[in-house]
């Protein structure tokens, strides 16, 4: 059996991976990160906090990220990802709004990155989350932290073909550019005639 130190310890550390809770010092108004972007692109999403202990908090940010075997390059964001302002203090009831900045690399592949599935951030699907945003805080005058763990995810949609507008109006209006055509045709095939006849 455990000993009631190591489960001590245990709830301790589990307590600092919840990811939202009425008990922590500090709520957040996003369980969780699905964000979009193109290849060379910065996508930014502001996240904010709210002070719900009596006492002020001193803190700080820091990305996480779940090792799991087999995983793929994919899965591992962290190095994408800034947020400002890097430290923090909040009081009661005070707003903290963050602004999480996601640089995502000009030769990254199409596809999710940062989870194995879409639906990570939801509720019953932390097994397939991989990436995650910790705000950790503690009373000024405190060293025991309590923490929020946010899942961050990113897809990376294939880089948009400039001539595409072009071709699917052609596509749609196929019938009416190529009787445009034709008349045009005709019409200069008329001034030429015109022009031979005055010449004479």
């Amino acid at each position: 059996m455990y000993s009631k130190g190591t489960i001590l310890v245990a709830l301790l550390f589990g307590l600092l991976f919840i990811p939202v809770s009425a008990a922590l010092a500090t709520s957040v108004d996003r369980m969780s990160l699905k964000l979009e972007g193109y290849p060379g692109k910065t996508i930014e999403q502001e996240i904010t906090l709210e002070g719900t202990d009596l006492g002020e908090r001193s803190g700080f940010w820091y990305t996480h990220y779940k090792e799991v075997e087999g995983d793929d390059s994919k899965m591992d964001i962290t190095s994408w990802i800034t947020i400002e302002p890097k430290d923090f203090t909040i009081k009661q009831g005070e707003i903290k709004v963050f602004t999480v900045k996601v640089k995502i690399p000009g030769n990254a592949e199409p596809g999710l990155w940062g989870a194995t599935s879409l639906e990570a951030g939801k509720e019953g699907h932390s097994g397939e989350r991989r990436t995650y945003i910790v705000f950790k805080d503690a009373l000024a005058d405190g060293n025991v932290y309590s923490g929020l763990l946010i899942p961050i995810s990113v897809k990376i949609l294939p880089s948009p073909n400039l001539l595409a507008p072009v071709i699917n109006f052609v596509e749609q209006n196929i019938i009416t550019i190529a009787l445009s055509i034709v008349i045009i045709v005709l019409l200069a095939m008329q001034l030429l005639r015109r022009k031979k006849r005055i010449r004479k």
